[in-house]
């Protein structure tokens, strides 16, 4: 009995011997305000000028191509979507040349069109192939 008052009396000088600071510090941890919300690790901002100035034929371009090739690759592995078409497409444009870059392969097509859906197709089949390993 007599180790628990010592460990009451001795949290009780603890806390008398705190500053005022300290104090004040505490109560801000431990009590949130009515409008606060949570910060974000990462502060983002978003460049307006910049994206007034993105050529919007190129982007909508982009975005056909993505739709053709995650067509096809959700044709070949599965899948189903036109939202997750144009997603997968897009991701797997950008993982495609990269990948195909890295390995030194040129697939020998002409047509600049036909080159870039099938880079990204392949790269849209590995974003799904791997999506299911991790799923």
């Amino acid at each position: 009995m007599r180790g628990v008052a010592n460990a009451a009396s001795s949290h009780i000088c603890a806390w008398m011997t705190n500053t005022p600071n300290q104090l004040k510090r505490r109560a801000r941890r431990n009590s949130p305000t009515r409008n606060s919300r949570p910060r974000l690790p990462v502060r983002v901002t978003i460049d307006w000028d910049a994206i007034a100035e993105i050529d919007k034929q190129a982007l909508a371009a982009q975005v056909g191509i993505g739709l053709a090739a995650g067509w096809l690759a959700s044709w070949l592995v599965g899948g189903s979507g036109l939202i997750r078409y144009a997603v997968t497409g897009m991701i797997g444009s950008f993982l495609g040349a990269i990948f195909l870059e890295r390995l030194g392969i040129d697939l020998g097509l002409r047509n600049e069109l036909a080159r870039r859906i099938s880079t990204a197709t392949l790269g849209a089949v590995l974003v799904i192939l791997v999506a299911r390993l991790v799923a």
